[in-house]
């Protein structure tokens, strides 16, 4: 003992170094806690509001793509008149009301989104009725040849295919609500919710009425009425798949109360002498719903907005609990409020725990120091390896491998601005897809990749848009940014999560996919792609311009043995269908 303490007196330089050193640790490490303490609220406040409007805002997008799908159901079955910017006029598509024909159409606008737009259905002013409904157990085509006879349901393979008649019912589609509310209105429009008579759940209905001459000024002559179904049950299974908090709550609602759908697990109504009694927010199971929903309708009476997202709080059960909320309007009618309610907990969590677990951490580092010096220079080094070998990638053209460098000094710095250039260099600035050079380089290594048993089979669609170039002139080149960036996020939307887009330059793209070469396939993406291409596009400021698409196809190794050759065999293809597609609009112009 006499010996430690003459050893320890004597070395200066620890005394000098480790004791200061420990106890301005100790100090630090109380001041952080002290002031974390008092920053804490203020801190979970700000935080939790961003994040509930961040939130609110993903909430109401992903409600709206659910709902656009519907709407892209509906253009196939009915597709809106086309726009010519050239003459600023409408051109109405001829509409074909043949129940067969009609089939085939509905077969398509159901394959889009399957579990979504499941039923898909036209009624005739005359009586007459043909739909398509993929249900889990089968498919079936429901029929009614003319007014006044029966409806036969048939279980179907496909188009055109009846494998029997799974029963036959009275039906007149003119006298329900769905018909008569899309007759009333003339536009395309929701129904309001209403029981299914076949599943007995809560449902409403897209629809949209389809005239024969609908330019003319005076009455026009009523075809029918095409429609789609959604189902609040499958509305609410999506928000049951969202990951709000723990404890959290996101729903919807109409003005009047009744539930949308929710992310609890509660039924959204309930059978009473075959009628349905819809639940209401107030009624809800869950209090913090109740208390939520109170709070907006309090809030929404004293004059506020919900245009844009809007964040409060309230004091509920739970402490703390903060609210966004804001409007879910759709160009056919609904109304909804989206609201997300969150307690502040979820948020910040238990602070003064953390805090003290942050304060025992500050202390047992103060004796692992020395350790961890050791460690903390390997790891540097490291890094530093990672971004040297980084830069020999860049330099020699080859595809950066992820750093996974996590830190916050000036080598994460490095490592992020090493990432940064790599975006930049295979990518497109404008749309953010990839460029000419990234795809080439990726379906390359994919080729080296697939041997034997696993070879690479994929196609390639040149895709160039027809009318860009008008676009461009009459509206600027502002205007013709926004609609490429608006028809990329519609290719990506289109595609699977294993296929590519690269924007080869000006209105050009190149589509990749992975390990298709059936011809049927090719088609059917073709089609998705032409229709989704030539949905109108709003450009802001009142101007909605359409375009079209000419698409080239090469398969490999059908049509090329490398990239070069398949893109030059799609681009002459493209080439090939856009002068078929200048020819057949000439022969049918007056």
């Amino acid at each position: 003992m006499p010996t430690f303490r003459t050893g320890f007196a004597n070395s200066t330089l620890q005394r000098v170094l480790v004791i200061p050193f420990v106890i301005l640790v100790l100090c630090l490490a109380g001041v952080i806690y002290w002031a974390s303490h008092r920053s804490g609220e203020s801190a979970g406040r700000e935080f939790s509001r961003e994040v509930l409007l961040s939130m609110v805002e993903r909430v109401n997008q992903a409600t709206e793509r659910y709902l656009q799908g519907a709407r892209v159901a509906l253009q196939a079955v009915a597709p809106d008149p086309i726009f010519s910017p050239s003459e600023n006029t409408f051109t109405t598509l001829q509409f074909d009301d043949d129940l067969d024909r009609l089939e085939q159409r509905m077969w398509v606008a159901t394959g889009f989104f399957p579990t979504t737009n499941d039923y898909v259905y036209f009624a005739a002013a005359d009586g007459r009725f043909v739909g398509v409904n993929r249900r889990p157990d089968r498919i079936e085509l429901r029929l009614q040849e003319r007014g006044g006879m029966p409806r036969n349901v048939y279980s179907v393979s496909g188009p055109g295919r009846r494998l029997g008649i799974v029963r036959t019912d009275n039906y007149d589609a003119r006298s329900r609500p769905w018909f008569k509310n899309a007759v009333a209105k003339g536009q395309e429009s929701w129904s309001a919710v209403y029981t299914d008579f076949t599943t007995l759940e809560p449902t409403f209905t897209l629809t949209k009425p389809v005239y024969a001459n609908p330019g003319t000024t005076g009455d026009k002559a009523l075809i029918g009425v095409a429609a789609t179904d959604l189902s609040l049950k499958q509305l609410t299974d999506f928000f049951q798949s969202l990951t709000i908090s723990r404890n959290g709550v996101a729903f919807i609602v109409e003005r009047s109360g009744g539930v949308i759908a929710t992310s609890t697990n509660e039924k959204l109504y309930r059978l009473q002498d075959k009628a349905l009694v819809r639940l209401m927010a107030e009624q809800s199971e869950s209090p913090l719903l109740r208390q939520a929903y109170a709070n907006v309708m309090r809030w929404q009476q004293s004059g506020a907005s919900f245009e844009r997202p809007l964040s409060r709080e309230f004091d509920g059960d739970e402490g703390k609990i903060q609210v966004g909320a804001t409007l879910l309007r759709d160009p056919a009618g609904l109304e909804w409020i989206t609201i997300v309610a969150v307690p502040r907990s979820d948020f910040i969590g238990n602070v003064a725990s953390v805090l003290f677990e942050s304060l025992a951490i500050g202390l047992v580092a103060v004796f692992m120091v020395l350790v961890l010096g050791f460690s903390l220079l390997q790891w540097v080094l490291r890094d530093i390896r990672k971004l040297t070998r980084a830069a020999q990638s860049i330099g020699q053209g080859e595809p950066l491998e992820p750093l996974n460098i996590q830190r916050g000094d000036e080598i994460g710095q490095l490592a992020k601005s090493f990432q940064e250039m790599e975006r930049n260099l295979r990518t497109d600035k404008l749309t953010g897809v990839l460029n000419r050079e990234s795809l080439i380089s990726q379906i390359e290594f994919r080729q080296r990749s697939g041997v034997g048993q696993h070879a690479l089979k994929f196609t390639l669609l040149f895709v160039d848009l027809d009318r860009f170039k008008q676009v461009n002139d009459e509206h600027g080149h502002d205007a013709g940014d926004k609609v490429l960036i608006e028809i990329t996020r519609r290719l990506k939307a289109a595609l699977r999560a294993y296929d590519d887009v690269a924007r080869f330059g000006g209105d050009e793209f190149v589509v990749y996919l992975h390990g298709i070469d059936n011809q049927r396939s090719v088609d059917a993406v073709c089609e998705k792609l032409r229709t989704v291409v030539e949905l109108p596009i709003d450009t802001g400021g009142g101007l909605t311009v359409q375009v079209g698409a000419s698409i080239g196809v090469a398969k490999f190794p059908a049509d090329g043995p490398d990239i070069d050759t398949l893109i030059k065999v799609a681009d002459m293809r493209m080439f090939d269908a856009k002068k078929a597609g200048k020819a057949e609009l000439q022969q049918t112009e007056p």
